[in-house]
């Protein structure tokens, strides 16, 4: 918009033809850069020596300014010295109220305070109110980047009437979408959600489409502040949309997609999307976005376990705040920087004085969570240096919060008080603000409607699960262990998935998926571009998840402690063995005939490495895959894993277990993809898996199905059509679904309400996102997010396909993958591999079960007798209720 004090000088002709362009050009630089840098050039290939020069100058600045901020910030300094030269300090001025931004985005902030100093001084007087106004908007967003909030609020409140009365809708949205965003950090979350959203409307109506982006991404941030996290995500996405669909520069929102991630507790997906935002923000110069990206990065870092990678990542952001005179982010980063020595093992005196002074700079900066979690881990450094007194003030401080404010802060204060309560000798309180705190953690959870977000969730009750199990562990009875070990296992599968509100469009998503990832599969010399496929076929992945977390939770109350009375009556002669582990120390409990034990296993670590073993041999020996000597060594190897295994997981157990009683099996961590059948305790025992004693009881619990029998394989399983025909002869009523029938939403019907289903086909595991582990079926991948719109679940399911039964386990032995999805929905009993599984040996056994099962033989006895027949396939478990 141009105004009649624009024209600073009284140019004629030409001259007034230029400056006329120039203003033009100035105006259409926001809608289209491109064009009005391509017109500034114009009007500067024909003089730099006139007023439309200097504004030529300055509109070539704000089109470059998206892609290169460093060009951008050269061509500004430009049109303020030739403002300077021509003797127009308004030109000058406005130049550098452009100029500072770009500065400041570089990391220059004592320049940009600099350039912000010089226009003030040239726009004094009330013919300038309008363009001081603008001034105080940019200088307000550089003190708020400065962490000097008072300052920014009082350029803002200044700005704000006059914008307001010059109708200045533009600088008024800037406003607002830079006053939200530091109300958020402030914790102000309302009266934030309030600027973003005014901001939001007066963008739509005035139809500034270029501005959507940023408003949309820090509404978003305003979300992610006040923990509403599905809602942050959709505001998110919807950012990237309109950025994708403007041209707009996309780091911005990888990084508060990474911030999102990692309040959510996915912190190896947040480190991806920071590191993503970091390289494109140094590429273009932005410096000072690039430092805050990093400081995402390093406590991303840190939540996967990769302290080396975070100490470095931290101190990096820390001297680029340094250097950018923000104190506030700073301090922040030394957090950080201390949380990786912390995390590395390191409990001195100077990491204690360091972590105190740190948590004081953070409360002074205004940060809210992080000088409480830099006060926790000084109190556990005071504790582990005997400085019990210092630790009890410490832990007293932050239990303080412990009432009000975001669940992650309620959640550190608990801990805080379990470990204060602990001190002074309190074990039953300290035990009872375990409990406090994983309820917080339930409450929060509850929030979430997405699988991998509920999932991700455990892992910000990490410690203090840990905290509850060492209580236990210490001090507990076997029967409190068992209870305490409940409270944190498996608790999204407790609940089911909630169906997103856009189930249509992610139906057919999931649909352009299977079309798409078996266009990839096809013959590469089938004249398609399979690399553009497969950069369609991760868009839509990313597009189905991102899809698929918009959806809030359903806010379910929290559940009441494990009824041990009502296990043990169910379990009804049948022994349960939980296994449970502490850092490196696993253990197991056992309850059986109404008395509960506790065993100590030995090193988690040494349990794996057979484990690793015994799974490498079977894939070798299942795929046939080798020289005929590779495979006797893998024969060989598998026979001495098995036994070593067998000896640490039950040797400990042999007294309480005996030798023929059946089993409820309750692993932890990577044994949740143990053979358990491979062992020589197991021949010929019956045995079901679970992922807790409660969802083994919810799983009892629920009624046998009445359903039809469904039947169907898959393509390219040599022996499939022939299993297939062989089970159905069984069930004279089922109507197979074979060869093209065997579609995606053919099979998804059939299962819906089915008594029993059974499939034979490809399994794949995603280790990289559980939740695209998949079936292959006749028309692409039946994935996870395919189950979860299942209205009734099978009530008995198998899947005869290698890997069907793994999951990605997260803190909490949180599962994600095919079996445990199809637990979630309410199957009953699910039978499938952990391993790779031989197509011959894998016919005959399930024409064996199936048998069995058409005798009225319960699941879990039907596969141990089969495998009694054919101990050539021991990766079958049975899941869920024997």
């Amino acid at each position: 918009m141009t105004r009649a004090h624009d024209a600073v000088s009284t140019p004629s002709g030409d001259g007034a033809l230029r400056l006329a362009r120039a203003l033009e050009l100035l105006d259409a630089v926001d809608g289209d850069a491109a064009a009005a840098g391509a017109g500034a050039r114009e009007l500067l290939a024909q003089s730099e020596s006139d007023e439309a020069a200097a504004v030529a100058m300055r509109v070539l600045g704000l089109s470059l300014r998206a892609g290169d901020n460093s060009a951008a910030a050269t061509e500004m300094r430009r049109a303020v010295n030739s403002a300077e030269r021509l003797g127009l300090p308004l030109r000058a001025a406005q130049a550098r109220t452009s100029l500072l931004v770009m500065l400041s985005h570089q990391g220059r902030t004592t320049e940009a305070l600099r350039e912000a100093e010089l226009a003030e001084a040239a726009l004094q007087g009330p013919e300038v109110e309008w363009d001081l106004a603008r001034l105080r908007v940019n200088h307000g967003l550089v003190l708020q980047r400065l962490g000097r909030n008072a300052e920014a609020l009082s350029c803002y409140a200044a700005a704000e009437p006059v914008l307001i009365r010059h109708a200045d809708v533009r600088w008024e949205v800037l406003l607002l979408n830079l006053r939200g965003t530091m109300l958020a950090y402030q914790g102000k979350h309302d009266a934030a959600a309030a600027d973003l959203r005014r901001a939001i409307g007066l963008g739509e109506s005035s139809g500034m489409s270029n501005i959507g982006f940023s408003l949309h991404l820090n509404y978003g941030f305003v979300l992610l502040q006040a923990a509403r996290i599905p809602e942050a995500l959709k505001e998110i996405t919807h950012a990237l949309r309109i950025g994708e669909q403007n041209g707009t520069q996309l780091e911005p929102a990888y990084a508060d997609r990474a911030n999102a991630l990692l309040t959510a507790g996915l912190a190896a997906e947040a480190l991806e999307n920071a590191e993503r935002a970091i390289a494109g923000q140094l590429e273009r110069g932005r410096a000072f976005d690039a430092a805050e990206s990093r400081l995402v990065a390093a406590r991303a870092a840190l939540a996967a376990g990769q302290v080396g990678r975070a100490s470095a990542l931290a101190a990096q952001a820390r001297a680029d705040f340094t250097a950018q005179r923000r104190r506030t982010w700073a301090a922040w980063a030394w957090q950080v920087e201390l949380a990786a020595r912390f995390a590395d093992g390191e409990r001195t005196a100077d990491l204690l004085r360091e972590l105190i002074r740190c948590a004081r700079r953070l409360e002074q900066s205004g940060w809210l969570t992080s000088p409480q979690e830099a006060r926790l881990q000084a109190a556990h450094t005071a504790a582990a240096l005997g400085r019990r007194a210092q630790a009890a003030r410490l832990y007293g401080v932050i239990a303080a919060k412990r009432f009000s404010g975001l669940a992650s802060l309620r959640i550190l204060a608990w801990e805080a008080e379990s470990e204060r309560r602990l001190l002074g000798g309190d074990r039953g309180g300290a035990g009872r603000a375990v409990t406090q705190g994983l309820k917080v953690l339930g409450e929060f959870a509850g929030t979430l409607g997405a699988t991998d977000l509920r999932a991700g969730s455990a892992a910000l009750g990490a410690d203090l699960a840990k905290a509850g199990l060492r209580l236990s562990l210490e001090g507990g009875s076997a029967r409190s262990l068992l209870v305490r070990a409940e409270q944190w296992r498996a608790a999204s599968l407790r609940r089911a998935p909630v169906r997103p509100a856009q189930s249509g469009q992610l139906a057919l998503l999931l649909a352009r998926l299977r079309f798409v990832t078996t266009q990839a599969g096809d013959d590469p010399l089938a004249g398609k571009d399979i690399r553009a496929v497969q950069r369609e076929r991760v868009k839509l992945e990313e597009e189905i998840r991102e899809l698929a977390r918009h959806t809030p939770g359903t806010h379910a109350s929290p559940e009441s402690p494990l009824d041990l009375r009502v296990l043990s009556s169910t379990l009804s002669g049948r022994t349960l063995v939980e296994y449970l582990r502490l850092d490196d120390e696993l253990h197991a409990i056992v309850l059986a005939g109404g008395r509960c034990t506790r065993h100590r296993i030995g090193s988690y670590q040494a349990v794996l490495k057979e484990l690793e073993q015994l799974r490498f041999a079977m894939g070798l020996i299942a795929k046939q895959h080798g020289s005929p000597r590779l495979l006797a060594g893998a024969r060989q190897n598998y026979g001495h894993a098995r036994v070593r295994l067998d000896a640490m997981l039950l040797d400990p157990l042999r007294r309480r277990i005996g030798g023929r009683e059946e089993l409820v099996l309750v692993p932890t961590g990577s044994l949740h993809a143990l053979a358990w059948a491979a062992l020589p305790s197991m021949e010929n025992r019956i045995v079901t898996v679970a992922p807790s004693a409660r969802s083994w009881l919810a799983a009892e619990q629920v009624p046998l199905r009445t359903g039809p029998v469904a039947l169907a394989y898959g393509p390219d399983l040599p022996h499939a059509e022939d299993e297939i025909a062989a089970i159905a002869q069984l069930y004279p009523d089922a109507k197979p679904l074979r060869g093209g029938d065997a579609v995606a939403d053919a099979v998804a019907a059939s299962w819906d309400g089915a008594r029993l289903a059974h499939l034979a086909a490809h399994g794949r595991f995603r280790k990289d996102n559980p939740l695209f582990s998949n079936l292959e079926l006749a028309d692409g991948p039946l994935t996870v997010y395919d189950l979860e719109s299942l209205g009734r679940a099978p009530g008995l399911l198998i899947l005869s396909a290698c890997d069907s039964a793994l999951s990605g386990i997260h803190p909490g032995d949180e599962l994600m993958g095919v079996a445990s999805a199809l637990l979630a929905l309410g199957s009953k009993t699910l039978i499938a591999s952990v391993a790779p599984v031989d197509d011959e040996y894998t016919r005959t056994l399930m024409t064996a079960l199936h048998t069995q099962l058409g005798a009225n033989v319960r699941p879990a006895q039907a596969l141990a007798k089969a495998q009694a027949e054919h101990p050539e396939a021991p990766a079958f478990i049975c899941l869920g209720s024997g």
